[in-house]
């Protein structure tokens, strides 16, 4: 009875972390819909009517922006929780803390443009009036959100 117990165990075991492991795979690779759209670019594919094709040329710009989105985002993450240490520590004005601020503020400027960027690329694969409406959504995403939340579902 012993044996039975200690083979159940790591047998639950192993098959809690196969899962775990296989699981992070896929998840890694990105999610597929059941439509077979990339599912964190679906909701444009059905917003903005993409074609196919169009689909396709928005799919490689995304994926060749999301590095460039993290890497702005874990910098400007980098930098506010250095500003948030500082402000934690001292009680008076630092020129370290003011120069994480003007730190902060490039980072935002950069990601800004970036997004900009991005946004026309894409803009540019739609047909002129969806074009439009997309940057008209991300113009307002711009002007009002944090960069944090800009690459995420505006919706």
């Amino acid at each position: 009875m012993k044996r039975f117990l200690i083979v159940l165990v790591l047998a639950v075991a192993f098959g809690g972390a196969a899962y775990r492991i296989s699981y992070h795979c896929a998840m890694a690779s990105g999610v597929i819909a059941p439509d077979g759209t990339d599912a964190e670019l679906g909701w444009l594919k059905h917003e903005f009517a993409l074609t196919p094709a169009q689909y396709e040329k928005v799919l490689a710009l995304h994926h060749a922006y999301s590095p460039v989105c993290g890497g702005h985002c874990a910098r400007y993450m980098a930098a506010r929780a250095h500003l948030e240490s500082l402000l934690k520590e001292n009680t008076a004005w630092s020129p370290e803390a003011g120069a994480t601020i003007e730190e902060i503020a490039r980072i935002r400027g950069e990601c800004g443009q970036s997004m900009l960027r991005y946004a026309y690329d894409v803009a540019a694969c739609m047909s002129p009036d969806e074009g439009h409406r997309y940057l008209d959504m991300i113009r307002a995403q711009i002007l009002c959100e944090d960069p944090v939340n800009m690459m995420g579902n505006p919706r």
